[in-house]
């Protein structure tokens, strides 16, 4: 798993959460499935991850650090199958 991309989600990820899980409650989800996927990657959680994020699309009033977020995800599902 790439270790810069896990760095800066572990860094960001909270934030977006904090800032946007009121509007986007998924997020919450989004953040428990990406610690599952650092204690134990598989192709299970993958693929949940990308149902809730409609396969990793950034609804359109995110901010771009909620975009970064979900490309660092999409990066590592790729680099993960």
């Amino acid at each position: 798993m790439n270790k810069e991309i896990v760095k800066e989600l572990d860094k960001i990820l909270p934030v977006v959460v904090r800032v946007h899980g009121d509007h986007h409650p998924e997020l919450l989800e989004v953040a428990a499935l990406y610690e599952e996927l650092k204690a134990s990657a598989n192709a299970e959680i993958i693929r949940k991850l990308r149902s809730v994020t409609n396969d990793f699309t950034a609804p359109a009033d995110a901010c771009p650090t909620f975009e970064k977020t979900y490309r660092h995800l999409s990066s590592l599902a790729q680099e993960l199958l």
